[in-house]
């Protein structure tokens, strides 16, 4: 029997022979068919009824099947290079992980429903005290939930779409040959709340949408023009506003004015448009929700009859995806376009984004990965975002469509595919080794970034390669590590017994003299650590400062050079593009699809940053520890070391030492955040030092207005020497970190010691003996995994009065 008969004849005894299309336009054979995992059968029929009648049969042909039937190649196919040994091994590796994590998750929620009952024991204890709220407010803040965000970029046609896909395990957001690309940014997170697919569509406003369109309505149509000389830049704003129009209003839209385009009865399918809030979508499954989804996504103007969609007005959209925590769960896949968007808010969404992306994945066809300009244009786009102003961690350039062969239909598929995978990911290498301007703003090595080569079709089809071999299974750790479900763990656990301890430790009998004199000991080690702190801080103060007198001058010797090479290599519509740059604060944002803004602020500031380059990425280094986050991690006060002295206040100090450990976490989350701010202090400080200067060349009008208004920026730079500002505010910002480290550590650990060894002990507080032990328990089995002696845990019988 030939092998598609084999398909056919099974799903007709079966008596679901209007199945056999679907299994045929997936080109299923009887191998494929044997092999159909849970996931491929939820793709293939989305329907339950059928589905049900096809899974309970398939296990019973599978498992009745001779064990050698499923090993036996096809004529012309490859042997599998994966013994079977190995293949179980990984299933079992894979089963062990989600083993792992369905654990970790239990015990998380043993230790939120213990802290849980703790909690409610304080909140019955009255008039409430100073010690008691703090301790209420450490309890309901124990849990913080953190996302990891992974940025994807992706052409349209890439593949983009289909590997994400691959990666959920779903059919849910529609491949890029449905529509074109948009400027939509679409996140999607683990529905952690019940098993619906969900779909939180967020507009932009109103005035935003009025704003966007007036400009567009007075030009009525592009086809009305009759410049024809006009730049290839304004007839791709004009398509672009074209594609806008025609997606809301149909091809008729021209002739109306604005008030008639913004009439309510235009968005009668998107009230929420009008009322401002979020448009909500729920559907049992992805393949339903990506159907509906796809009118805020796609655009589709040659649909008969005319359907709206609603892209346009989109300013983000985000999807939740249930039984997707081991993914998901503390991580954030946000598929983003190439660049910004000529709309404020969505454009401040996308650099808010891409300035938060703990990874990126770019992703291009594998044909011409390493010669696609769009792919290498977003990386050196969107560097200043993820290096010096984010905190990326590693890039990983994906190409897709591995098992396409081409006209190689001959050769060995198998072998075939692997060489130029490995050709390819050379040739991807070296041109990122070129990318000098890139690489300079990251200190890592090989793991900072690597090339994978994809394919989501045999991912799931398996009919050449091994799934291990379409390298989906790297992503998809790469995203459970991300998650990092056991350090979550450790610090919740970690966080409960400490908490627990001060209260079992204020509930026993006051020990003032102990107390006295392990307070005394701590605040001077704090005030030493801290003087320490704050006279390393002045060495990156000293360098910078360096930096950015070397920064200032090159910046006012090429200043007009600065100025007059914003516009190189524009022939014609150079006074409109400058004009624009004036009247929106130095930025020019073209409105095409994937086109880079022109931003004068950033130009004139660009001596200066390649100045601090260096420096920069010494001290603030995204994918690895720099001094200053070393400085914090090595600050302790020891508390350790004064149990042996002082063992009846092992509890006190059990508390001490895990508020240590959680305010240096924090205070490395606000040292991401402040360097984002610094780096970007240079760019903000001439942007407003300028802002009266671009709104006077904005007035000049006439044949030598190009000029003079460049004459203007020029001489406003100099007279009010908008470098030498820049390089002050860097050097506060410099400062005011030194301050906030320094004062945070001084007064969150004096709030501690206060609360722990200066109020007195309250036999008020509730009875946690029976909670304490079992959060014990919890605490050494995870320190028998990782440190035995990093918290003492001795057992205990009861409070004493």
């Amino acid at each position: 029997m030939a092998s598609s008969d084999f398909v056919r004849d099974t799903l007709t005894k079966w008596k679901l022979s209007n199945l056999i299309k679907i299994f045929e336009d997936q080109e299923i054979n009887e191998e494929s068919f044997l092999l159909l995992t849970e996931r491929d059968i939820e793709c293939l029929i989305p329907t339950i009824g059928p589905r049900i009648i096809f899974r309970n049969r398939h296990n019973a042909l599978v498992k009745n099947m001779p064990s050698t039937s499923m090993k036996t190649p096809l004529p012309g196919k490859r042997k599998s290079d994966v013994t079977d040994a190995n293949k179980q091994s990984k299933k079992q590796t894979h089963h062990a992980t989600s083993g792992t994590i369905a654990s970790l998750d239990s015990e998380k929620n043993t230790v939120k429903k213990i802290m849980e009952n703790v909690r409610s024991k304080l909140d019955e204890i009255k008039p409430s005290t100073k010690l008691t709220d703090f301790l209420r407010d450490k309890i309901k803040t124990l849990e913080k939930d953190r996302k990891q965000i992974v940025g994807v970029f992706g052409k349209t046609g890439s593949g983009k779409s289909s590997l994400i896909n691959a990666i959920l395990g779903v059919n849910l957001l529609p491949s890029g040959a449905q529509g074109a690309c948009t400027t939509v940014m679409i996140q999607m997170e683990a529905n952690m709340t019940n098993d619906q697919y969900i779909a939180e569509v967020e507009f932009i406003t109103m005035e935003d949408w009025r704003n966007e369109l007036w400009p567009i309505v007075q030009d009525k149509s592009c086809e009305a023009k009759e410049d024809k000389d006009k730049e290839h830049d304004e007839e791709e704003d004009c398509i672009y506003d074209d594609e806008k129009i025609t997606a809301l209003y149909g091809k008729d839209a021209y002739g109306k004015d604005v008030e008639e385009i913004m009439d309510r009865k235009n968005f009668s399918e998107v009230p929420e448009f009008y009322l401002s809030r979020r448009k909500l979508i729920s559907c049992n499954t992805a393949e339903e929700l990506s159907e509906k989804i796809t009118y805020f996504t796609r655009s589709d103007t040659e649909s008969v009859p005319f359907k709206q969609h609603y892209w346009p007005l989109v300013k983000c959209l985000t999807i939740k995806v249930p039984n997707c925590n081991e993914l998901l769960e503390h991580v954030v896949l946000v598929d983003l376009p190439g660049n910004g968007d000529c709309n404020k808010s969505r454009d401040e969404m996308w650099k808010s984004f891409v300035g938060n992306c703990s990874a990126v994945w770019i992703v291009s066809d594998i044909s011409r990965a390493a010669s696609e300009i769009e792919a290498w244009d977003i990386l050196d786009n969107t560097v200043s975002l993820l290096g010096p102003g984010g905190e990326c961690r590693s890039i990983r350039f994906i190409c897709t469509k591995t098992d396409d062969i081409g006209d190689n239909e001959n050769a060995d598929e198998h072998n075939w595919i692997l060489t130029r995978n490995e050709s390819t990911k050379k040739k991807v290498k070296e041109t990122f080794n070129k990318r000098k301007n890139v690489k300079k703003h990251f200190s890592g090595g090989e793991e900072f970034f690597q090339v994978l080569t994809v394919s989501s079709t045999e991912y799931r089809m398996r009919n050449i390669l091994e799934q291990e071999e379409t390298e989906i299974p790297k992503l998809k750790a790469f995203l459970r590590n991300l998650n990092d479900h056991s350090t979550r763990y450790s610090d919740l656990i970690a966080g409960a017994y400490g908490i627990i301890s001060l209260i079992h430790g204020a509930k026993s009998s006051d020990m003032t003299s102990s107390k006295e004199d392990v307070c005394k000991v701590l605040e001077q080690r704090l005030k030493e650590k801290l003087e320490s702190i704050g006279q390393y801080m002045e060495k990156p103060y000293k360098d910078f400062d360096q930096c950015l007198l070397q920064g200032v001058q090159k910046s006012e010797e090429s200043c007009e050079k600065l100025i007059n090479e914003v516009l190189r290599g524009k022939k014609g519509g150079r006074f409109q593009i400058m004009m624009s740059i004036c009247n929106h604060d130095g930025v020019y944002k073209p409105k095409g699809k994937n086109r880079r803004e022109i931003n004068m602020n950033e130009r004139l500031a660009s001596c200066m940053r390649h100045c601090i380059d260096e420096s920069f990425t010494l001290y603030f280094p995204n994918d690895k520890c720099g001094p200053i986050k070393a400085e914090i991690e090595n600050f302790t006060l020891d508390t350790n070391s004064l149990l042996g002295g002082h063992q009846s206040m092992s509890l006190h100090l059990t508390f001490l030492k895990t508020e240590e450990k959680e305010l240096k976490a924090e205070l490395i989350y606000d040292l991401i955040k402040k360097k984002k701010e610094i780096y970007f202090t240079l760019n903000n400080s001439i942007k407003d030092s300028m802002n009266v200067s671009y709104r006077r060349a904005a007035e000049y009008k006439g044949s030598e207005a190009l000029k003079r208004m460049k004459e203007e920026l020029h001489q406003h730079a100099k007279k009010d020497h908008i470098f030498q500002k820049a390089k002050n505010k860097m050097l506060d910002q410099l400062i005011k970190l030194k301050d906030h480290i320094v004062m945070q550590l001084m007064f969150k650990i004096q709030e501690s010691l206060e609360i722990s060894l200066k109020t007195p002990d309250s036999s008020l507080l509730p009875d946690v003996t029976e909670d304490y032990n079992k959060i014990k328990e919890l605490m050494n089995m995870l320190d028998s995994q990782t440190n035995p002696t990093a918290f003492p845990t001795q057992s205990v019988q009861g409070p004493t009065y």
